[in-house]
C-alpha cells in the first residue's frame, strides 16, 4: 500500500495485519479523482474514521488537505505511518461513537468512513456526524461499504454520488439535517 499522488507520492505505508481490506491503488485513485474534480480535497479539514493505516487521510493530506484527525481502535499503524512521513496530525484511539461525541465541537469538510463491512457502522457514523452538525455546510462524508450490500438508512436527498468497485462501494453524502436521517442514534 502506498500514497499514489501529491507531496508524499510513492511512500509505502504500513498496513494492519489480519482481516483487513486495504483500499487498492485503483480504487483510491478513482475515489480521489472524483473528490478532487468536485473540489473536496484541497484545504479540507478531514476526519478519517476506522482509519487503519491512515491511507485515505494521508492521501488527502498529500493532495493538499489542511488537516486530518485519524480515529481507530488500533492506532499503531497510522501513528507509525505519520511518524515515518513526519506528518503531525491528531490520532485518537477509541470506539467511533465515543470519539465522534468527543469531537462533536469540531467541523469537517471531508470525512472518510471505512468500517468493517459486516457492520452498520457507516450508517451509524453518518447519523452521529449529522446529529452533532460535524459536517461543514458544503462538507461531505465518503461512506465505504460492501458492494453487495446497500446502505438503507441514508436518505436519497443526501446522496451526491455512488460508485461500486468490485467488492467495495462508496457513497458520497452531504450534510442533510437530523430530521431527514432515518432511525435513532
Amino acid at each position: 500500500m502506498r500514497v499514489i499522488a501529491g507531496q508524499y507520492k510513492g511512500a509505502k505505508l504500513i498496513s494492519p495485519r489480519g482481516e483487513v481490506r486495504p483500499t487498492t491503488d485503483l480504487v483510491k485513485g478513482s475515489l480521489f479523482s472524483m473528490l478532487e474534480s468536485r473540489g473536496f480535497v484541497r484545504n479540507a479539514r478531514c476526519l478519517d474514521l476506522f482509519c487503519g493505516s491512515g491511507s485515505l487521510g494521508i492521501e488527502a493530506l498529500s493532495r493538499g488537505a489542511d488537516s486530518c484527525v485519524f480515529v481507530d481502535m488500533q492506532t499503531q499503524n497510522v501513528a507509525a505511518n505519520l511518524d515515518k512521513l513526519k506528518i503531525v496530525q491528531e490520532v485518537v484511539y477509541g470506539d467511533f461513537r465515543r470519539v465522534i461525541r468527543q469531537l462533536r465541537d469540531k467541523r469537517f469538510d471531508l470525512v472518510f468512513c471505512d468500517p468493517p463491512y459486516r457492520t452498520d457502522y457507516a450508517e451509524q457514523s453518518y447519523k452521529l456526524l449529522v446529529k452533532y452538525g460535524m459536517l461543514c455546510s458544503d462538507g461531505i462524508a465518503v461512506l465505504e461499504h460492501s458492494g453487495a450490500k446497500e446502505l438503507k438508512n441514508i436518505p436519497q436527498s443526501c446522496i451526491i454520488e455512488q460508485r461500486t468497485f468490485g467488492a467495495s462501494a462508496y457513497v458520497l453524502v452531504g450534510g442533510g439535517n437530523e430530521s431527514d436521517i432515518c432511525g435513532n442514534v
